[in-house]
């Protein structure tokens, strides 16, 4: 008797950080070797990766990013708890430490990712398939997620 299939999902993330990684997992997703994208709406390549994305019916989802680059949301006006004076997120370590000490505005992440999910739908049209996190933000302890991620 067979036991249950089992089904791989590889998923190719920061397709839209730029062009050149975005063709690469292109080629990978065509090859077979990946099975879905997770899209950060704020790399420099997003809008040419979502058109990619659609051509090729690449499975997509958001990749949250907390940590890199520039907001996309109400932050990108004013101060924020997650930017940097110059106006970009803290950095992978910068964000942790962040956290660990207490200085993230909750409602600021969740504003943040809001707009990042709203970018999402802009550019392709539809809700992701799923969301994982840039740098493993979502698993930090105590994380930042809100519970609609």
């Amino acid at each position: 008797m067979a036991g249950p299939r089992v089904r791989l999902v590889v998923t190719a993330d920061d397709f839209g950080y730029c062009p050149r990684r975005d063709e690469g997992i292109v080629e990978a997703f065509l090859a077979g070797a990946v099975t879905s994208v997770s899209l950060l709406v704020n790399g420099a390549a997003a809008e040419s990766a979502a058109e990619l994305a659609r051509r090729h019916r690449i499975p997509t989802g958001l990749h949250a990013n907390l940590s890199e680059g520039r907001p996309v949301g109400p932050a990108r006006q004013g101060s924020s708890s997650l930017l940097s004076p110059k106006g970009f997120f803290l950095g992978k370590m910068g964000f942790r430490e962040a956290v660990a000490a207490g200085d993230v505005v909750l409602p600021q992440v969740r504003e943040e990712l809001e707009a990042q999910l709203s970018r999402f739908r802009e550019l392709l049209g539809r809700d992701p398939t799923h969301v994982d996190g840039h740098q493993h933000v979502h698993v930090l302890p105590g994380g930042p997620m809100p519970s609609w991620v």
